[in-house]
């Protein structure tokens, strides 16, 4: 069957999305979480603007440059506390992949070599690069053939990847017992997702569970990682998705939010007990990439942040998504299909009533008759059990498109319930 064609898009403005015939789309995802200033911010296209008058790239071998100074100074200010390094890349799979490489490294050279399994979390994604990819706790979504990258590295009894216990989200007790089964003397790392993304439709770790795990991590050796590449820079409300349980990792990986949609940029931030292990500059042992950390990207990280710290955008996120969080339960009292609105901040999903033999058939059919109803959002979960959609708008959303939004995924759930009812039960295709 032919797909739907999507929409050309011509234009947009704060949370608003424009295609070419002047219809209005309002940006429920905020693209994939990462506009969270909304489109066409004039603070940020007049920062990249005047950049690109100066100078659009140097390659970081030859040449720093202001903005990025400045850049590195306001994420020290707001990283989580002992965070002394920043190393930057293009995107979250290549932070990712950074962490990983330099939680290798760490164990390497402070006399730790058997230190090899890296640890995750089923559900769990961290990118789509080699490495990134091995540790993403899902099926392969793309092609069959990517098998080997999902198990490689695997331990002899399969515990790379920590299974949920019937749930979204590991406890302390199974954290405690994968361990057990892998040996708490070969972990290098634990990846894991303060508040997770799509795979799990924004299920949040449990703040205990976090603290155990630092607390684990400490008595035990190995370290903590945290991937904030779509929860980070305040779109949970805090700062760090981290910071809901007062933790700070040994690594964290953020990007989405540090550029707004703008441009390409990602970081690693690095904690000074883990950057003070090499004796020298971490940009010579984790591998650059040509475009990391150029000129205009920082730039437009500059005014990013600029605008989420003059604005306290991280506690407005925190102050609308308890407001959004009421409008969506009010939805899921009137809508069988939604099971549970689970997330914090402005980072929330609708759980889905999926259905086994069409996994994540329901979750796709709803953005679709969303998209009919001038709404956008992304679709979540990995099988029947996680299945969902995000709904996460810009952190400078108004009171009254946080209205307009509930209207129209109201209207969206039942153009799904009438389809699905006249089809007995099924998803229309």
């Amino acid at each position: 069957m032919t797909a739907t064609p999507l929409p050309h898009v011509a234009s947009a403005r704060g949370s608003y999305l424009y295609d070419e015939s002047g219809r209005d789309y309002l940006d429920a995802s905020s693209g994939v979480l990462n506009v969270n200033l909304g489109h066409g911010d004039p603070a940020v296209i007049a920062a990249i603007t005047e950049q690109l008058g100066k100078v659009a790239f140097v390659h970081r071998s030859q040449f720093s440059s202001r903005p990025l100074r400045l850049l590195t100074e306001q994420l020290l200010a707001v990283a989580p506390a002992g965070t002394t390094h920043v190393e930057y890349a293009n995107s979250g799979s290549e932070a990712n992949e950074c962490a990983l490489r330099i939680a290798l490294a760490f164990h390497h050279r402070t006399g730790s070599p058997g230190r090899t399994v890296v640890m995750s979390e089923q559900p769990s994604y961290h990118g789509m690069t080699a490495g990134a990819l091995a540790l993403t706790g899902q099926p392969p979504k793309v092609d069959a053939s990517f098998a080997p990258l999902l198990t490689n590295g695997t331990t002899a009894d399969g515990s790379r990847v920590l299974p949920a216990p019937g749930a979204l989200r590991a406890g302390s007790r199974e954290w405690a017992a994968a361990l057990d089964r892998v040996g708490r003397e070969r972990v290098a790392a634990v990846f894991v997702e303060p508040v997770g993304g799509a795979s799990s439709g924004a299920a949040p770790m449990d703040d205990e569970t976090l603290r155990w795990l630092r607390a684990e991590a400490d008595r035990s050796g190995f370290l903590v990682v945290a991937d904030e590449v779509m929860c980070g820079f305040g779109r949970t409300g805090r700062w760090w998705g981290c910071d809901h349980a007062g933790v700070a990792p040994d690594l964290l990986t953020s990007g989405k939010g540090l550029t707004g949609g703008y441009t390409s940029l990602a970081v690693t931030m690095v904690a000074e007990r883990v950057a003070g292990a090499f004796d020298k500059p971490l940009g010579s042992v984790v591998l650059g990439h040509t475009m990391s950390g150029n000129p205009v990207a920082a730039a437009a990280s500059l005014a990013v942040l600029h605008r989420l710290r003059a604005d306290e955008l991280p506690a407005r996120a925190a102050r609308l998504g308890a407001g959004l969080a009421a409008r969506l339960a009010v939805l899921a009292a009137q809508h069988p299909l939604v099971t549970q609105v689970r997330g914090r901040g402005l980072m929330l999903a609708l759980g889905l009533d999926g259905q086994p033999e069409h996994p994540l058939a329901v979750s796709r059919a709803l953005v679709s008759c969303a998209r009919e109803h001038g709404l956008v959002l992304c679709p979540g979960g990995i099988d029947h059990v996680t299945e969902s959609v995000m709904v996460a708008p810009p952190l400078t959303s108004t009171e009254e498109e946080l209205d307009e939004l509930a209207r129209r995924l109201d209207a969206a759930l039942d153009t799904l319930a009438a389809r699905m009812t006249s089809t007995v039960g099924a998803v229309p295709a």
